[in-house]
């Protein structure tokens, strides 16, 4: 009998993406599988995924995950890479326009974040 391998996480995701994600560095937790609840950092976000940072547990590709950004959650999503301490997460159905802009504005910043996050509507800030 041989050692069962795990399957290889991508280290450059070459599948498709529906677009650009926006910048962001929001404060959110996740839970890989039937592990516990962590918080990670969304460095990038979209409809369809995010970048995360801050899984502290062994992954595998195609790991279900859930996540909560701000009031909006658990979005169920699937493991799609990892590299260099961040994950690309892909999410099982697309976040609709106000699902987004409820993350955005009801997450909290990443302590010390210099990525400011982006909302779609309102006015300019001073500067």
């Amino acid at each position: 009998m041989g050692i069962a391998r795990r399957p290889k996480l991508a280290t450059k995701y070459t599948g498709p993406r529906m677009g650009e994600r926006d910048a962001v560095s929001l404060e959110a937790r996740c839970r890989i599988g039937d592990g516990t609840v962590e918080s990670v950092a969304v460095l990038d976000l979209d409809a369809r995924g995010c970048r995360v940072r801050g899984i502290q547990v062994a992954v595998t590709k195609n790991e279900e995950v859930a996540l909560w950004l701000g009031s909006v959650g658990p979005i169920a999503a699937r493991l799609r890479w990892l590299k260099r301490g961040s994950a690309g997460l892909a999410f099982e159905a697309p976040l609709s326009a106000l699902q987004l802009e409820e993350a955005r504005t009801t997450a909290a910043p990443v302590p010390g974040s210099r990525v400011i996050p982006l909302r779609r509507s309102g006015p300019a800030p001073a500067g």
